[in-house]
């Protein structure tokens, strides 16, 4: 694959410096060429040359003629999932999001795509009797296709992106479901003594996502600070595709994995002095249990929440079992374990505790995350306002006044003087 820097020299004497590679051929045999300009220097140009050639070839397996939207997909998938290094849990959400395009217009050829195809798509998707899928649901289906023809386009397949301009149903931003703290005190009098007992109450008072829960293991724990640090996430697939293992995911087995957090960061939050004491008695527990099964026993993963063997519990199991002892605790319709990162920010910012301080705990990327998704648990001070309006007003009003009186007394002042001296 071959690639050219050309120096370019405007009329007023600016230089700049521009590349231009070949990276194949269209479908009438056609040479397709990529450049860019606006490079101050010549390296600059060369670098950027050279990593897009490297793109280019990374994506050789990509079809470079204009298939069918099925070809296309079937593809792109993998290669995708690769370059975007995606989670393999997200690369599992996307093929079966783009499942739904496949089905219907997966014969279709991509130079044939109109954005009236995607409409009516996703009208049947709304309205297909057997399954209706949700409006965010289908707002995925078009956010995983309209990136799959970005690309299309980007390497000379379709001369435009088809996904462009299409016509999606709103979606309502949904208040997230949230325990108040009588009902969370329902659902951890219902849990206790269970085997998800510490589990629920560290998920309330942590708002930690599942996986991330699952993940930790005793050396994330400082019983002197008492400090939890939160690093990686435990997942489970449905399917493990081999061609497919990101470089920053361990695998457990080949269903479960670990992988950073959701935002790849990472966290120290402080455990409310109530759970240490429950830590302490369910580490005592657990060594009890170690002793009894001996070698056996994986000591290796020295986890906080294990099954009986020492090994990573099943995320599914235990949603599931968390879900039953809701519903027994008359707390039907809330997904517990989410539920309970949700309850732990509302009551926080309720509280009135600082939006940064609630997405620090969280791990979002910034406050206003937070403040998109919790908008409706932050505290009305709408009356503070008010209020603040009006001694505002008043103490510019008291300034006013006093300047009045000072002016008044002033002129009368000379008045009498005026009139004295007369």
């Amino acid at each position: 694959m071959k690639g050219t820097v050309y120096k370019n020299v405007t009329r007023a004497g600016t230089v700049s410096w521009r590349y231009q590679i070949i990276v194949g051929r269209d479908e009438h045999g056609k040479l397709q060429r990529e450049s860019k300009s606006g490079f101050a220097l010549e390296r600059d140009a060369d670098d950027a040359m050279h990593e897009a050639i490297e793109e280019a070839k990374k994506q050789r397996g990509m079809v470079r003629v204009a298939g069918t939207l099925g070809e296309f997909l079937r593809q792109w998938l993998p290669y995708h999932a690769v370059a975007k290094q995606l989670a393999p849990k997200t690369a599992e959400r996307y093929e079966s999001l783009a499942a739904h395009a496949t089905s219907a217009l997966g014969d279709v050829l991509l130079k044939h795509l109109t954005p009236f195809m995607f409409d009516d798509l996703y009208v049947r998707l709304a309205t297909r009797p057997e399954k209706k899928l949700a409006p965010k649901t289908i707002r995925e289906v078009h956010n995983v296709i309209h990136v799959a023809m970005k690309r299309a386009v980007k390497t000379k397949l379709i001369a435009f992106n088809p996904a462009d301009g299409c016509d999606l149903p709103r979606v309502d931003q949904p208040e997230m479901r949230a325990m108040n703290h009588e009902q969370l005190d329902r659902y951890e009098e219902a849990v206790t003594g269970s085997w998800v007992d510490l589990l629920v109450r560290l998920g309330g008072a942590l708002g930690a996502r599942r996986g991330e829960l699952l993940a930790l293991t005793w050396d994330d724990l400082n019983w002197d600070a008492c400090t939890i640090r939160i690093e990686r996430s435990l997942f489970q697939v449905k399917k493990l595709d081999p061609a497919n293992l990101p470089a920053n995911v361990k695998w457990i087995s080949p269903l479960l994995g670990i992988k950073p957090t959701k935002n790849r960061t990472v966290r120290v939050i402080s455990i409310p002095q109530s759970l240490v004491e429950y830590l302490r008695i369910h580490k005592e527990q657990q060594e009890q249990k170690r002793a009894l099964i001996g070698s056996a026993y994986r000591s290796d993963r020295n986890l906080i929440f294990a099954d009986p063997a020492g090994e990573y519990l099943l995320p599914g199991s235990v949603s599931r079992a968390a879900g039953r002892f809701a519903r027994g605790a008359g707390l039907d319709g809330v997904q517990p374990l989410h539920s309970l990162r949700h309850s732990h920010a509302s009551i926080l910012l309720h509280e009135k505790v600082e939006i940064a301080e609630v997405a620090r705990r969280l791990g979002h990327r910034d406050a206003y995350t937070t403040a998109k998704i919790y908008q409706h648990a932050l505290p009305n001070t709408d009356q503070d306002v008010a209020a603040t309006w009006d001694k505002s007003k008043a103490k510019k009003a008291g300034v006013e006044l006093r300047a009045h009186r000072a002016d008044s007394k002033q002129r009368t002042e000379l008045e009498n003087k005026r009139l004295n001296n007369n």
